[in-house]
């Protein structure tokens, strides 16, 4: 009898060691898991200012190739809340928003507001959320025609327009940057749409219930929502986060940057400065 108690407890002693060692094991293998193995992330970029001068197009596009270059990003959502900006500067975001594209899913989170320029930018990723109440839309272009040249007898120009362009020729870039923002749109959209050409080229903005109405955007919904769609997008369940803007040690968009691009400066109807840029950019901030 003693006998048998001996070796029962001996093998309550074993298989408790056994447990023991499986556990052990278990979170040894866990963590050699996560050392090797780098958890599949969904990164967020926050654009939330006009794009007007180089640096802060230069720091976007710097964040977006971070995107695209860090293995461990398997999708980004762009966290929006963006009036637009100068027309160059939109543009190449906005290709580098497609290249992204063509290697991750890039999902559009409007906040306050992805008009103009920001909704070109939007229109590059995949999906677009907005809020009910989010601005969206205002497909256009402003500018201001450019003075004729007036008379200086300092100064020798070998053509009459080497100083400034003709108003007819001036306006039709401004018309030709409106209509590739409006065929972007257009071929980004696509079968999404339910506004015609016609009506779109207006440049009106809408509310985010307008806007998935008409096919602008396709969901309502916050910047959570525009996370799980990217990690659906990406095919990953279980993710890490990743705040792309801080990861590449870029600051915070300072509102001052508009500062030498005022309300009052865009109100002008008129201006004596000959203008060297288009906008895609929405008036009503």
């Amino acid at each position: 009898m003693t006998n048998s108690r001996v070796s029962l407890r001996g093998i309550s002693r074993l298989s408790n060691s056994y447990i023991f060692l499986a556990i052990v094991s278990i979170i040894i293998a866990i963590f050699i898991f996560n050392f090797f193995i780098k958890i599949p992330n969904v990164g967020v970029i926050t654009i939330d200012t006009h794009i007007m001068d180089e640096e802060t197009k230069d720091e976007i596009v710097k964040t977006l190739r971070y995107a695209r270059d860090d293995n461990s990003i398997k999708a980004v959502v762009l966290d929006m809340n963006c009036p637009g900006g100068e027309v160059s500067k939109i543009e190449e975001i906005y290709l580098e928003v497609l290249r992204l594209r063509s290697e991750k899913p890039v999902i559009t989170s409007i906040d306050e507001r992805g008009v103009s320029g920001g909704y070109y930018i939007a229109a590059a990723s995949n999906f677009i959320y907005a809020k009910p109440s989010s601005e969206v839309g205002g497909i256009g272009v402003i500018s201001w025609l450019p003075e004729p040249e007036s008379l200086d007898e300092e100064r020798i120009i070998t053509g009459p327009y080497k100083s400034t362009q003709s108003k007819k020729h001036y306006t039709s870039q401004v018309e030709m940057a409106k209509q590739y923002f409006v065929e972007s749109i257009i071929a980004q959209r696509s079968d999404r749409l339910n506004i015609d050409k016609e009506d779109l080229s207006k440049a009106g903005t809408y509310t985010g219930i307008e806007g998935m109405r008409y096919g602008l955007i396709d969901g309502i919904g916050t910047r959570s929502d525009a996370i799980e769609k990217a990690a659906s997008y990406a095919y990953i369940a279980n993710y890490g986060f990743v705040d792309i803007n801080k990861a590449v040690s870029i600051n915070e968009y300072a509102p001052e940057l508009i500062s030498s691009y005022s309300n009052d400066t865009l109100s002008k109807t008129k201006t004596n400065a000959v203008p060297t840029n288009n906008y895609y950019f929405y008036m009503g901030v």
